[in-house]
């Protein structure tokens, strides 16, 4: 596939929505920056299909993700351009909320959210 990008990071809130056809899509971002308090850099992703309807319920907050699918580039009227990550594979490496739980190798690490 060309344009085939991977990346690692934390979402933000998930938003499940249906597109015009009655599909269901779920757009989240996800913050690429380096380290704990480093500025925010969000790339924009969108999970469609049936992998959307699986993941929908399963995509929280805070989680850390692995995904990979290809960029894709839209140009508002207004000349904005709007970069999205169509998502082909989306894994969930990390559960907040199982943050500092015994085994987990993250002792005394910081998560912002």
């Amino acid at each position: 596939m060309w344009g085939q990008t991977l990346q690692i990071g934390h979402i933000g809130e998930p938003e499940v929505r249906t597109n015009g056809n009655g599909k269901t899509y779920v757009r989240f971002g996800i913050n690429m920056a380096k380290k704990v308090g480093d500025d925010p850099m969000w790339l924009n992703c969108i999970l469609g299909g049936r992998f959307a309807e699986v993941m929908k319920d399963r995509l929280k907050r805070g989680q850390l993700v692995f995904v990979e699918g290809e960029l894709s580039f839209r140009k508002a009227d207004n000349g904005t351009v709007y970069t999205n990550l169509m998502v082909d594979t989306c894994r969930i490496l990390r559960d907040p909320r199982s943050a500092g739980a015994a085994g987990d190798g993250d002792e005394g690490v910081e998560f912002p959210f």
